[in-house]
């Protein structure tokens, strides 16, 4: 089952979330939650440099902080075919 892509209206979303919640930073990266549509894993960097892993829920209004990315910790790309 492939993944749909995330949309721009759901981006759109995504940051008005990370936002409410006080979260400041780049978005580096948007991927869905496999076997959800509305649950997304968003990787996002801060003025250091340094990324973080959150989860954000839009039928829950939530975003969930999961991990920093870091040696020990990567996020992967699921779609391959990129380029």
């Amino acid at each position: 089952m492939a993944d749909k892509d995330v949309t721009q209206v759901e981006m759109m979303k995504i940051i008005a979330l990370f936002r409410k919640e006080g979260y400041k930073g780049e978005y580096e990266d948007f991927q869905r939650v496999s076997g959800t549509d509305r649950e997304f894993f968003v990787v996002m960097s801060n003025e250091q440099g340094i990324k973080a892993l959150f989860r954000a829920s839009l039928m829950l209004n939530a975003v969930q902080f999961q991990y920093v990315l870091d040696d020990k910790h990567t996020f992967v790309q699921e779609d391959a075919d990129a380029g």
